[in-house]
């Protein structure tokens, strides 16, 4: 299986009801959908980009809060295979 290379790429992604509740209490409201500029992909999640009150911060938002990710098959990247 290889892993899809979402650095550096925005993708637009449906959080579960949990994903969305940790968020709040991380003090950001996610809408549904939410579009997010990913700075790394791990094995535990994605690493966004969020912008709140003209301050950014960078948020590790882990797999089991995503239902799906959505990006432009035409900016998809791979890498090397996940073991």
């Amino acid at each position: 299986m290889r892993m899809l290379k979402l650095e550096d790429q925005s993708v637009t992604v449906h959080l579960s009801d949990e994903g969305r509740r940790v968020l709040k209490q991380a003090g950001w409201d996610a809408p549904e959908p939410v579009r997010f500029d990913v700075q790394a992909n791990t094995e535990q999640g994605l690493w966004v980009r969020l912008e709140d009150a003209g301050r950014r911060y960078i948020v590790m938002v882990r797999w089991d809060s995503i239902l799906t990710v959505t990006v432009d098959p035409g900016e998809i990247r791979t890498e090397g295979l996940v073991i």
